[in-house]
């Protein structure tokens, strides 16, 4: 038989790395998804409940109870509503609650290509209940009590006093502003021509589908949703050009 040439004899360990790789990246994903799925245990509590969500929840997209291609077993909730100061002036009043991934859902419906303005809310409904749940027990009691007047630079310290990692509080407070920015703009947008808004609040859900053996008698509506809520933010104007859009984007 002829001899090996040269450029394979180099070519085949550098095959060898990258199926070696590739197995080592299997291995860890099977890994991740089998603690996500499997019972609380000290393998699973050392891992951490925020680390396997941030890695299976908003990138795959699936519940602790499937295992599943395309699969989609977490549903989200994003709810606004405001607080509006009459013009003429007098007490202002608060709005109702708006779920406007709701809204989202029926604008989305039978759409191939949804405009990227009915998925904000979704997305940052993801964020801040993956933000949440990476912040330990005493640090989510902390965000429950804060109101419009705690400013962030007072926040920060208050939260990484309270346990928990500084990355967590800074992820939390990233995405804190950004719904506070996002409900502004959408309370304007909806309830702005009746008066000054003042302050906005939102809450965040999160629910999964019924287990397999529930799925004939129950549906995902069936299903209450377990709520993030977040006390009053203050009100954020935005430019002329962002409440243009957010009117576009509510009243169509």
């Amino acid at each position: 038989m002829p001899p090996t040439p040269v450029e394979d004899a180099v070519e085949r360990p550098r095959h060898r790395w990258i199926v070696e790789l590739l197995l080592v990246v299997i291995l860890v994903h099977s890994v991740a998804l089998a603690l996500w799925l499997a019972p609380s245990s000290p393998i699973r509590d050392a891992v951490g409940e925020g680390r396997l969500a941030s890695y299976v929840d908003p990138y795959f997209q699936q519940g602790r109870d499937v295992v599943g291609i395309g699969t989609q077993q977490v549903d989200e909730s994003f709810s606004v509503r405001a607080y509006v100061a009459p013009d003429a002036g007098g007490k202002g009043a608060a709005t109702e609650w708006v779920d406007v991934t709701r809204d989202d859902n029926r604008a989305n419906r039978h759409e191939l290509a949804p405009e990227r303005a009915h998925l904000i809310a979704r997305r940052l409904a993801t964020n801040l209940n993956l933000a949440m749940f990476n912040l330990s027990e005493a640090q989510r009691r902390v965000v429950r009590g804060l109101t419009a007047d705690d400013l962030p630079s007072t926040v920060r310290p208050t939260l990484e006093g309270a346990g928990g990692r500084p990355e967590a509080v800074r992820f939390f407070q990233a995405y804190d502003q950004m719904a506070t920015q996002f409900a502004s703009l959408y309370a304007e947008a909806r309830w702005g021509e009746g008066g000054r808004i003042v302050q906005v609040q939102f809450r965040v859900g999160r629910r999964t589908v019924p287990s397999y053996a529930d799925r004939a008698t129950t549906s995902l509506d069936d299903v209450a949703f377990r709520d993030f809520s977040f006390g009053w933010r203050r009100a954020f104007r935005g430019s002329l050009d962002a409440r243009d859009t957010f009117d576009s984007y509510v009243k169509k």
